[in-house]
């Protein structure tokens, strides 16, 4: 039980309170994860070891369009969702810096202890091994794949489409090129790794069943998450009527055609 999925306290962003509440009810906790850790630092909390994945975020926003095609909750076409849907905006720098703020969300990868690549996930995992301070075990296995990529390459073959996805997303395009291009290639030296280097193969998990891990789940989702429904839901209540943030990260959409430059 020190594992803390923070998305169960159902509240798109992490603050002060839920922070204390989380420490009582997982007094070892070890880590904290969540889409709804926005502006990690602005908690003070110096103890930790900060740490995040970043995507291509052409290929992040495909692929987070395509899943809600699959799974059949986003009638929208592509343009419609990219118009309307906050996550599919400039998500990096809206979480890591609590706004559209580029050079903020810069300092804070500067500052994270480790920055890894999902096109590099294999040799992320190889400097997280060297540089976490806690023994991790890293192998893994696949859980998430999609059944297939004909909306993926579809979008992918629209030059338009594609363009405007690069519009809705040109802070993210620019803060991927900086952790691509500087911090990863600073992360490799500081782990003593070369970034060309061969890559250990890190998916070797044969079977998902791992107790701990499946204890862990149970106890966020049977008593943490119970917990955080009776411990927040008369606040949510009244903050309701004036609450205005979208459910994924407490941000508004833009539209960048209404933004001038």
């Amino acid at each position: 039980m020190a594992h803390c999925h923070t998305g169960h306290l159902g509240n798109p962003r992490l603050s002060q309170e839920h922070l204390r509440f989380v420490r009582k009810v997982f007094p070892r906790l070890r880590s904290l994860a969540g889409h709804n850790l926005v502006d990690p630092f602005q908690h003070g909390t110096s103890d930790f070891f900060y740490m995040t994945f970043l995507r291509e975020p052409i290929a992040r926003v495909i692929s987070h369009y395509q899943d809600g095609v699959l799974r059949r909750s986003n009638p929208e076409s592509f343009e419609q969702a990219l118009r309307r849907k906050e996550e599919l905006e400039n998500l990096h720098v809206k979480l890591m810096a609590g706004e559209r703020n580029l050079d903020k969300a810069k300092r804070f990868l500067e500052k994270c202890d480790f920055v890894g690549l999902t096109e590099k996930f294999d040799k992320s995992l190889q400097i997280l091994d060297r540089l976490c301070p806690q023994r991790l075990k890293l192998n893994y296995k696949r859980k998430v794949v999609a059944s297939n990529y004909t909306v993926r390459n579809s979008i992918r073959s629209n030059e338009a489409l594609l363009e405007m996805a690069r519009d809705y997303n040109r802070l993210d395009l620019e803060l991927y090129a900086f952790a691509k291009d500087e911090v990863f290639p600073r992360l490799c030296s500081r782990a003593g790794i070369s970034e060309a280097g061969v890559v250990p193969a890190y998916e070797t998990l044969k079977t998902e069943f791992q107790p701990r891990y499946q204890l862990g789940r149970l106890y966020n989702r049977l008593v943490f998450r119970q917990l955080c429904k009776l411990a927040f839901s008369a606040t949510r209540r009244r903050k309701q009527p004036a609450a205005t943030a979208s459910p994924a990260s407490g941000l508004e959409h833009e539209d960048p055609s209404k933004v001038s430059s």
